[in-house]
């Protein structure tokens, strides 16, 4: 079984665009490496709303602890490694939670493998053989064909359902299928994330 380093952190972030801001300014400022993992989790702690978790694909010791020093120096972000806990303790069970909750259903994927750059026009066969997404599933419980074109619009954001990463998409106008979650029409950091 592969060996994995995973984080949860919480800033007190209330919804979806501030959580992918977040997630996508740490990505750009630890780095991250390819192949890591960033998902939002709604948490239902004193200081409820959603958390966050990063799943290194690197296991290597130092590389985790040199994340998680680099973690402690975020300004109001609680930081749980392991059992190593950093940051306002108002927000550590919140942390402790998207640690606790990085691979159950319900968490909503931000950053995964293939998403970078995911943006335009593809088939669902295509979008499943470039992206770390297992499937996609139209609202009622339809399975599109892998045939199906999905219009992107800049902005998927799959979630984790029984171990695997479920896109829900909605029909639209010419016969294509969107993202059922829309894109935030005021996108953060004038739009440099739109395509992730």
């Amino acid at each position: 079984m592969t060996q994995r380093a995973l984080f949860g952190l919480s800033a007190g972030t209330r919804g979806p665009r501030t959580a992918d801001h977040l997630l996508h300014r740490l990505a750009e400022t630890l780095p991250l490496p390819p192949g890591a993992h960033a998902r939002t989790h709604v948490v239902r702690t004193p200081e409820p709303g959603l958390a966050l978790s990063i799943e290194l694909p690197d296991p290597a010791r130092a590389a985790a602890a040199a994340t998680f020093e680099r973690l402690k120096d975020e300004r109001d972000l609680a930081v749980a490694w392991g059992d190593r806990l950093f940051g306002p303790a108002e927000r550590r069970a919140a942390a402790v939670a998207a640690l606790a909750g990085h691979d159950r259903s319900g968490a909503r994927a931000v950053l995964f493998p293939g998403s970078a750059g995911l943006s335009g026009t593809l088939t669902l066969a295509e979008l499943f053989d470039r992206t770390a997404i297992d499937s996609a599933v139209v609202l009622g419980g339809v399975v599109p064909e892998p045939s199906a074109t999905l219009d992107t619009r800049g902005h998927v954001r799959p979630e984790l359902v029984d171990g695997r990463l479920l896109l829900r998409v909605a029909p639209a106008r010419g016969g294509v299928y969107v993202p059922f979650e829309l894109p935030d029409p005021h996108p953060c950091c004038g739009g440099e994330h739109d395509a992730e």
